[in-house]
């Protein structure tokens, strides 16, 4: 069995601008998925069924921020678009940086950000997500 140390995952972020892009400095990532259910019982059943439905996502990226980090910039700064057109796209990785390999892709939006500075401690941003659209897994 495969042990799979947190030292080893990654994000990847882009903005519509370009391609997707290492964010250096990503210190964890974190990703929910709730599948709607629907109720299909039918009069006279002894016991409910169920169907499953629509599939979302939210989850969180910390960074050990850095203004001159690649890709954090954008990261942090996507929270302050007005109508925002779910144009940035994730790929967020267990192991390696290395495109639909170990990951998991899906377009979102940023829906907050927070930077956190205390006195002798590291400088911390957290930024908050919503899947809009297909989430694809490539985990092995």
């Amino acid at each position: 069995m495969a042990t799979i140390r947190g030292e080893q995952g990654a994000v990847q972020f882009e903005t519509g601008s370009g391609s997707l892009a290492t964010v250096v400095g990503t210190r964890s990532w974190s990703l929910s998925t709730t599948k709607e259910t629907y109720e299909t019982t039918v009069h006279g059943s002894t016991f409910r069924s169920f169907v499953g439905g629509l599939v979302s996502g939210t989850g969180t990226i910390e960074l050990v921020y850095d203004p001159d980090a690649t890709g954090q910039a954008g990261l942090i700064e996507d929270v302050v678009k007005v109508n925002d057109a779910t144009d940035a796209s994730f790929e967020l990785f267990t192991t390696g940086t290395t495109s639909g390999t170990d990951s998991v892709a899906f377009a979102g939006i940023i829906t907050d950000m927070e930077i956190t500075s205390t006195v002798g401690e590291l400088v911390v941003a957290s930024c908050n997500f919503r899947t809009s659209g297909t989430i694809s897994s490539n985990l092995e």
